[in-house]
């Protein structure tokens, strides 16, 4: 027997022993109590042709699948904690943009620093460090800036749903679901999720206690106290919802405004910001004589790096003069 021989049968039983493990594995795995109660309820709404039995195969099917990502997450620690806040906010687009970005910016910075940048050694290393971490809690923060203002685009609506559906005598856990399947994302995912824990059997209090802190809104979380004190001591849901639901319009509309007036500031901000910057590389194609000393000399080093750091300082200070939290 030649040596191709004898690799390509020593291959070929690997592939066997490999399709023999995965057999006996996931074999293993159908045994489980979970395996065969799943197992069940496929067989069961296969034999009947139930709907409703059909979507509690699916809603069960989604429900470990949330419990195993909610594992790995917790398994990592704060990296996994804010992974699973991406996941929340953009879903995984979020997760790429953000790899993505950091690459791309930490690739920029060294290219930039290491190859034209007449800097210390340490200066270097620290900024092929900063701006990459900088730009990776820019594009987290945005992430969560946009989910914030598109969740509470869509929660009046999504009130008034909840309203029109009690006072129809439809019971709350229904109306969540039926919110989870008419709105898009990102509240009619969060929505779903709420209907199908507590479709499955979970304490209302526990499920929005785990949904306030996915969400992190101060309105969802006036909306989960409403809930749990309809339950508790019963009375109308529905007058309490409407005034819930004119408060968020009221907040969402002192937003709008407070936007509107901080505009000038902010744009102020930027200009400040950016006009430095293109002076310099103005005066780089105009006399480049009167720039390359601040590239060239030790004492321009610094200066270069003491007026990077005004600038940025100054800019932080602006945006946080003009940003009104509502």
């Amino acid at each position: 027997m030649s040596t191709a021989d004898f690799v390509a049968v020593m291959a070929f039983l690997g592939i066997v022993l490999l399709g023999l493990a995965a057999m006996a594995l996931h074999k293993a795995l159908r045994r489980r109590p979970a395996g065969r109660i799943k197992a069940r309820l496929r067989s069961a709404a296969q034999t009947i042709r139930d709907p409703g039995a059909q979507q509690a195969v699916e809603d069960l099917g989604r429900a470990e699948r949330e419990a195993r990502r909610r594992q790995r997450r917790q398994s990592m620690g704060s990296l996994g904690r804010y992974i699973s806040r991406i996941e929340i906010v953009s879903g995984r687009r979020g997760i790429y943009m953000m790899a993505a970005a950091t690459l791309a910016a930490l690739a920029g910075t060294a290219i930039l620093c290491w190859l034209y940048l007449p800097l210390p050694w340490w200066a270097k290393a620290l900024l092929t460090a900063a701006v990459p971490a900088a730009a990776a809690v820019a594009i987290y923060r945005r992430l969560n800036e946009k989910f914030r203002l598109a969740f509470l685009e869509q929660l009046p609506d999504i009130l008034d749903m909840i309203i029109r559906a009690s006072q129809a005598g439809v019971p709350v856990t229904q109306s969540i679901r039926s919110v989870g399947e008419e709105f898009d994302a990102p509240a009619g995912p969060e929505f779903r999720r709420i209907g199908d824990s507590l479709f499955l059997g979970n304490d209302m209090s526990t499920v929005l206690e785990e949904a306030e802190a996915r969400i992190q809104l101060p309105d969802f979380s006036f909306l989960a106290v409403c809930l749990l004190l309809q339950r508790e001591t019963g009375g109308s849901l529905s007058d309490t919802l409407s005034n819930l639901a004119s408060v968020v319009r009221s907040r969402r509309d002192l937003r709008l405004k407070t936007r509107a007036l901080t505009a000038e500031g902010r744009l102020a901000g930027a200009l400040i910001s950016v006009i430095p910057i293109f002076i310099l590389v103005t005066m780089s194609f105009v006399n480049e004589a009167y720039v390359s000393v601040l590239f060239d000399t030790p004492t321009g080093n610094l200066m270069l790096m003491a007026a990077a750091a005004m600038l940025i300082v100054g800019s932080l200070a602006i945006r946080k003069i003009a940003k009104l939290e509502t």
